[in-house]
């Protein structure tokens, strides 16, 4: 599995960890290997969910192709909201 990170998704991981999220590239692997679950988002890309406290998830939409991830945007959402659709 090979996972490439487009220019727009590094700099919202930069931008999340200004705001004072401390986001790895790291996280974001993790949330596609192991995702607490996964949604159908537009153009045929994933969005993997996972929680990073009991407040805040990590969002991860990317593309697959033939096991190249291309990690398109990166997330932090309340939890809550996506709890009451998923069961986290």
């Amino acid at each position: 599995m090979r996972i490439r990170f487009t220019r727009h998704a590094t700099f919202k991981i930069a931008l999340i960890n200004e705001h004072g999220f401390p986001l790895t590239a790291g996280q974001v692997i993790d949330a596609i290997k192991h995702p607490e679950f996964t949604t159908e988002e537009k153009f045929g890309r994933i969005g993997a969910y996972r929680s990073l406290d009991r407040a805040y998830t990590i969002r991860v939409i990317y593309e697959d192709d033939r096991s190249i991830f291309t990690v398109v945007t990166v997330m932090i959402v309340r939890r809550m909201r996506y709890e009451r659709q998923h069961q986290i």
